[in-house]
């Protein structure tokens, strides 16, 4: 596998890591509160998010897993994306972190199915 993708997989599993830990703790509530979701959206968000770090680590020797993981982080931002522009009536620009997670997890997954 191509050095470029193996290093966009492992930052995109750190960065997931991060990200899922802190909201399945509960310390982004407030933004999901705001988007008017329950609480237990907590919990499944940073679950999925964790689930998809995984799949992007284990992907570096087990194609298909970031492959999925791609395919899943990659709908889960660009529903991140969506639900801050219509629901919650942000810019685009809060938006961009989102879509760019989106991207690139997309990425990761159609490199790994080329292959």
């Amino acid at each position: 596998m191509d050095t470029a993708v193996i290093i966009v997989q492992a930052l995109l599993g750190i960065f997931f890591i991060f990200t899922g830990t802190t909201i399945g703790s509960g310390k982004m509530a407030d933004q999901f509160k705001r988007l008017g979701l329950p609480s237990f959206f907590n919990l499944l968000t940073g679950s999925i998010e964790l689930a998809g770090a995984a799949g992007m680590i284990v992907g570096i020797w087990i194609p298909v897993a970031a492959l999925l993981a791609g395919l899943l982080l990659g709908s889960t931002m660009l529903v991140a994306a969506f639900m801050l522009v219509a629901l919650a009536r942000d810019s685009f620009v809060k938006a961009l972190p989102a879509l760019i997670l989106c991207i690139l997890s997309y990425a990761v997954a159609a490199v790994v199915y080329m292959l």
